[in-house]
């Protein structure tokens, strides 16, 4: 047997069950295992573990730490240093999962997802992240499920989460690759496989994903570098990345999609669906509440809304960029001119970070107009930083406006559309969460986990008439002007476009979110359509790209032999190691 691990120091961020770590210490790694979950409190379970690792031929060691603490994870890194002097490499394993209809979930049942899944990730990453690129090596393994890539019913928040962690391997896959560091993430059938057990039906699957784990662990996968892989019992898949399926282009960039083409095009175009009469009307007698709205897309999206007839509440505090200083004119100043201009429109000026302020959101909409239909979740904020230099604060801050805030609002208003038996949501992802943005894991873990979120709302709350679907835009607005030039520059191609054919005008998103928020879109749900300037495109889900298939189990050195023919015959490294 080839020890493809061999001396290397291996931290496993929570113990989930054995099969994990006797692979690893098989394939000759030296673990710190942390007990944060499983037996945790469990002594005579943990020394018997240690014992079953050593009859192996392996070194292991075991901290209690909580992962979900920032100050207490980094306990676990520098437990390993003391021990071995060095990590080599992290396999984010914590998994705490709660099905629960979104209606009936508490602040505190989302929160605990979150921070046991996500938040955890982000904590053991960020503190092993700077040792790694010093180094110039490192392994980062992830683990996500298949519900963050497809959405599941009464696991909006679990989605979340491992929607999320995709997110944010992605971007860390782009912060670290050029230090010789690589980042990837599997998933599992959450559905039907349980990780925490290792009798008969589940231990071929964790025997599975230890063994893809251990070769991505390995110096043997070095190009292989941000890409997601699912393993489901001897099968073991190369999932495709989020991408532009079909796109619907206008010629004349100057313009704007008129709310009429796209009633007549898209599901034709983008869905594949029968050609159909326009349906769309107007928006008259819906409400909508807009977050966000004070500047950007977001005001582009209330004003187009007001003028095709939906009472509009813009719910936005007037946050500054850094966070450091709240204005509310803005948000007065549209809502004086939507109103000047024949609609109807008031101001709320509360946060959706936290459930009082979304409450109070959705109280302004009931008291001043007595309904709501619509929620469109546009509130953001940017914190970038690469990942070995962000602070908590600055992680804490992206997600609880982005993330937390999109849940906020729509939990709050989601009693009053279930009993109407109506309503549309559209939530805000990104191509920085989709396909991975250098320097923004905190806003690339968001906006993924919102796709996830959304995904599951639409399986959710199909039955009641809600529709949910996802907007990734692109614009040029206050928040994307304060990327600095540099790293813009490290995402363009070499091709200067001229003037005359694409553009990217805030004003230009908001004819898509005006018919998905209309009833000609009921046919229309979990969804994600990147809209920018004259185009709009149908981001096609995650697919099965190529997958290889074994009876029983795999070893870590087949996975190592078979793996460059096969699932990595064209796999570049998105982030390769400078010279």
């Amino acid at each position: 047997m080839v020890k493809i691990l061999k001396n290397k120091i291996v931290i496993i961020s929570d113990f989930i069950n054995p099969t994990i770590p006797e692979i690893f210490a098989i394939n000759g790694a030296k673990l710190v295992v942390n007990f944060d979950s499983n037996y945790s409190s469990d002594r005579l379970f943990q020394n018997n573990f240690i014992k079953r690792i050593n009859d192996l031929g392996g070194e292991i060691y075991i901290t209690n730490e909580p992962l979900s603490d920032f100050e207490k994870s980094k306990n676990i890194l520098q437990f390993a240093l003391d021990k071995f002097g060095t990590v080599d490499i992290v396999l984010c394993t914590k998994n705490f999962m709660e099905n629960k209809f979104l209606l009936d979930m508490y602040e505190d049942d989302w929160d605990k997802v979150y921070l046991e899944n996500l938040k955890s990730s982000f904590n053991i990453v960020r503190h092993v992240a700077p040792l790694f690129r010093k180094q110039k090596f490192g392994r980062v393994v992830t683990l996500s499920a298949k519900s963050g890539l497809i959405g599941a019913s009464k696991m909006s928040s679990y989605s979340a989460s491992k929607a999320g962690i995709l997110g944010f391997t992605k971007v860390i896959a782009k912060d670290l690759g050029k230090y010789g560091v690589t980042c990837n993430s599997i998933c599992y059938d959450d559905e039907n496989h349980n990780l925490h057990s290792s009798d008969k039906n589940n231990l071929h699957t964790n025997e599975n994903i230890a063994s893809l784990a251990t070769y991505l662990a390995s110096e043997f996968s070095a190009p292989i570098n941000g890409q997601v892989f699912q393993v489901e019992g001897g099968k073991i898949t190369h999932l495709s990345l989020p991408r532009r399926n079909k796109t619907f282009y206008s010629s004349t960039p100057s313009g704007t999609f008129k709310i009429h083409e796209i009633d007549s095009n898209i599901e034709y175009v983008l869905m594949d669906q029968p050609k159909i009469l326009p349906r769309y009307k107007n928006l008259n007698n819906k409400v909508a509440i807009v977050t966000g709205a004070s500047g950007g897309i977001g005001k582009e999206v209330a004003k187009l809304l007001a003028a095709e007839g939906a009472s509009i509440v813009v719910a936005d505090i007037g946050s500054s960029l850094d966070g450091s200083s709240q204005n509310s004119e803005p948000a007065l100043k549209l809502v004086e001119e939507i109103n000047e201009l024949g609609g109807n429109a008031i101001a709320s000026l509360n946060t959706v970070a936290s459930m009082n302020g979304a409450k109070n959101i959705i109280d302004d909409a009931l008291t001043n107009f007595g309904r709501l239909d619509i929620i469109v979740a546009a509130a953001g904020i940017l914190r970038d930083r690469m990942i070995f230099n962000m602070s908590e604060k600055e992680w804490d801050d992206v997600i609880s406006v982005h993330l937390k805030g999109t849940f906020s609002i729509i939990k709050a208003g989601l009693k009053y559309l279930i009993k109407q038996k109506f309503g549309r949501i559209i939530t805000f992802s990104s191509v920085s969460g989709l396909y991975g943005y250098g320097g923004q894991s905190n806003y690339g873990a968001a906006k993924e986990a919102i796709a996830g979120f959304t995904k599951s709302l639409s399986k959710e709350l199909d039955e009641f008439g809600i529709k949910s679907n996802i907007i990734s835009p692109g614009a040029r607005t206050r928040m994307t002007d304060s990327v600095p030039s540099t790293t813009l520059n490290l995402r363009k191609g070499d091709f200067k476009i001229p003037d005359n054919i694409l553009s990217n005008d805030p004003s230009q998103v908001p004819p898509m979110i005006a018919w998905l928020a209309s009833d000609a879109s009921d046919n229309v749900s979990g969804k994600i359509f990147h809209c920018v300037g004259n185009r709009i495109s149908l981001m096609e889900d995650p697919h099965e790209y190529r997958s290889i298939n074994k009876e029983k189990k795999w070893m870590a050195e087949e996975i190592a032999a078979i793996f460059p023919e096969t699932l990595g015959i064209d796999l570049i490294n998105p982030a390769p190691m400078a010279e």
